[in-house]
């Protein structure tokens, strides 16, 4: 039940679905789940509720498998274009998905993803190999400043834009013509664990965000 948690008086993804309505972007607006729990919260939310199927209601289940999923057996016929958003984005505003539709719509890309920048460089990474650390990218980037690196991005695990006949060719969001919407990192918070949540919730209370 994490994608409902409290957080500052809220069930988690509360935030996520008042970031959608808010935007305005969107004819219709769907949660998928077999929990009758996260869906009375969907439905709170003015969201529909949608049942997911049992063989997508386990833990080797990809996101990409339920939008699949969702594009074959769904609600909506003759879908042209979804936007997958995670529950667990609490810290998403409407100008975001805004922002990112619109580059979407200029571009000739197949599918746009949320991004972010790392904490720290990747290509500093070290790994342990028979009981001592090693440079996991190669020793030559360790004493290399982080501003002489070459920029990466990571997914930040907020959401997706994807043209409804790619997703079902492709079968994955990281085809050729993917492009990315940067998300800042003092707002990017990817929530795995319970001290993820509490992070969130200081950012709310500090009043970092200016939310309704």
């Amino acid at each position: 039940h994490k994608n409902i948690a409290p957080v500052a008086g809220k069930p988690l993804m509360g935030y996520a679905l008042e970031a959608c309505r808010a935007s305005g972007l969107f004819d219709a607006i769907y949660v998928s789940t077999d929990d009758p729990a996260i869906a009375s919260v969907a439905r709170d939310y003015g969201a529909t509720s949608v049942e997911r199927p049992s063989h997508l209601a386990d833990d080797v289940a990809t996101v990409i498998d339920v939008a699949v999923d969702f594009v074959e057996s769904g609600p909506e016929a003759n879908l042209l274009e979804l936007c997958v958003v995670l529950p667990t984005a609490a810290l998403l505003l409407p100008e975001d998905l805004r922002g990112a539709h619109e580059k979407f719509q200029k571009s000739d890309a197949d599918f746009i993803i949320s991004l972010t920048e790392y904490m720290e460089p990747p290509l500093w990474a070290l790994h342990e190999v028979d009981g001592f650390l090693q440079a996991y990218f190669g020793k030559e980037h360790l004493a290399t400043p982080s501003q002489e690196l070459p920029a990466v991005w990571v997914d930040s695990g907020y959401f997706f834009m994807a043209r409804a006949a790619a997703l079902l060719r492709e079968r994955t969001i990281y085809a050729r013509k993917l492009i990315g919407y940067p998300i800042p990192r003092d707002r990017s918070v990817d929530i795995d664990d319970p001290s993820h949540l509490r992070l969130v919730e200081m950012l709310l209370h500090a009043q970092v965000l200016d939310r309704p």
